[in-house]
């Protein structure tokens, strides 16, 4: 069976307890969407996990358990507090560890660790889908959004160059009647 750890880039939709244990179940929450480019060798590991407890069910009867994705790639995962599934570590872009009061809204960009295995469980076969680990890249709270700050040079990059205003050799025009105005202006024409 191929290796069966993914590292992908979504985002969060649907409803998000991301970070603190809560409600009926005592669980965290999240739901995302597999990227499109990603669902194929998602399918292929899930179709060699049938294959394998297939074999290791040497004959027996068995019902092959879903995917936990749609055929849109969406998964929703419950972990930590009261659930099966412990609480997986969340960091920001350097690496430090998220502190759990801070709120994580549907439409956080995050990249996600995830390790999908096949499984037997009694007469069922399946492979089980667990995330191991999420980097926020943009965040989505109540009061917008962060994706970090971008320096001098990140900004310079993305605009790239172009004709107009140089700060290392300004070429100043004064208007044509500095103290009356710019050019073509008329007392005549303020509204008051």
């Amino acid at each position: 069976m191929s290796d069966g750890r993914f590292v992908i880039t979504t985002t969060l939709e649907g409803y998000i307890n991301a970070l603190v244990p809560s409600g009926k179940f005592n669980n965290c929450t999240i739901g995302f969407r597999i990227p499109e480019e990603e669902l194929p060798k998602f399918d292929a590991v899930y179709e060699q996990a049938l294959e394998w407890g297939k074999n290791k069910m040497g004959g027996k009867r068995f019902s092959a358990e879903l995917p936990k994705w749609d055929e849109s790639g969406l998964v929703k995962v419950s972990y930590g507090g009261d659930s099966n599934n412990p609480m997986f570590p969340w960091v920001d872009t350097d690496g430090v560890p998220v502190d759990l009061a801070t709120q994580v809204w549907k439409g956080t960009v995050v990249k996600l660790i995830i390790d999908l295995r096949p499984y037997v469980f009694g007469a069922k076969v399946g492979c089980s889908l667990k995330v191991r680990g999420a980097q926020i890249i943009k965040m989505v709270s109540s009061g917008g959004s962060d994706s970090g700050g971008m320096d001098e040079t990140e900004v310079a990059a993305l605009f790239g160059k172009t004709e107009g205003f140089k700060t290392g050799s300004p070429s100043f025009e004064p208007s044509v009647d500095p103290g009356f105005g710019p050019a073509g202006y008329d007392e005549d024409d303020i509204p008051f």
